[in-house]
């Protein structure tokens, strides 16, 4: 899928948040810069069509655009989780909040997601349970965020599954950084091919087949396949499917998804992808995948 306007003005958002004075996670960026903005995402935009066909996942790595995320903070501290959430939502990420390690732990379970800002000391379940039980049924990345500084506490965070320890005070600058870095390793480290029954779906190519013949998909069509494949097991709701192609410009109705399920079904095969009555779209983990 060729990057959009969206794509950069992620980016510009951004590198706005690095320009503005490190901020402390009680503390608030700067003001928004709206005429630069658009400035540079028209100019960039009309560059990058002209390159649509390099392929999105290139460009992005060459441009260092990050996508749009999925990420729950836990964090009992209003003023810290407050703080969090607002510099992950003005960097176009959805966010997710639990003031508590159970609420935590079930939205973690529940939700397909990019990211966890987990912090340790936490009414109900504490960091470090919550830590070893997620891990124990997902990879999802986990950036912890503590006031305990001492060595003890890093290496036991990191030995049940962290894949960062930030300890507090920090900068909003730093988190993103962090969150970002943790995010690029996961996605090197993730199958370049995902297979769900006779389905197999290749993220470099951005090819699909089906019993091992090519099938032909729009750019929407694989937005909209990868995303629950990635998720598969989790439900992922309507809205967030929408999201995933509002920017490719491909489709403009309002049932968007639904025409685009109804695709997918028709040449993937109308098992593949489950429809939950009010909740959205999931793609089963078979036994193999668990």
């Amino acid at each position: 899928m060729p990057i959009t306007t969206a794509d950069v003005q992620i980016q510009f958002q951004n590198w706005r948040l690095q320009q503005a004075p490190a901020a402390h996670v009680t503390g608030q960026c700067g003001a928004r810069v709206r005429s630069l903005a658009d400035v540079v995402t028209l100019a960039v935009d009309h560059a990058l069509r002209v390159a649509a066909t390099s392929g999105r996942s290139m460009i992005l790595s060459m441009l260092d655009v990050q996508p749009s995320l999925r990420v729950l903070v836990i964090e009992d501290d209003a003023a810290s989780r407050l703080a969090i959430a607002k510099a992950l939502r003005e960097a176009r990420h959805t966010v997710f909040e639990a003031v508590d390690g159970v609420t935590g732990l079930a939205i973690a379970q529940s939700e397909p997601l990019d990211a966890v800002v987990l912090d340790l000391m936490l009414p109900r379940l504490d960091g470090m349970r919550l830590l070893e039980t997620l891990r124990q049924a997902s990879g999802v990345p986990v950036i912890v965020v503590s006031a305990r500084q001492a060595e003890d506490d890093r290496v036991e965070a990191l030995d049940r599954g962290a894949d960062d320890y930030l300890t507090k005070p920090f900068t909003v600058r730093e988190l993103l950084a962090r969150l970002r870095a943790v995010v690029r390793r996961t996605e090197w480290e993730a199958p370049a091919v995902i297979e769900v029954g006779d389905v197999a779906i290749d993220f470099g190519a951005r090819t699909v087949s089906r019993a091992g013949v090519r099938v032909p998909l729009t750019a929407a069509e694989f937005e909209i396949l990868a995303l629950l494949a990635r998720h598969r097991g989790a439900v992922v709701d309507r809205d967030v499917l929408q999201r995933a192609i509002r920017s490719d410009g491909s489709e403009t109705v309002s049932n968007v998804v639904d025409v685009l399920m109804l695709r997918l079904r028709r040449k993937l095969g109308r098992d593949l992808i489950a429809t939950r009555r009010g909740q959205g779209f999931i793609i089963e983990r078979l036994d193999a995948d668990a």
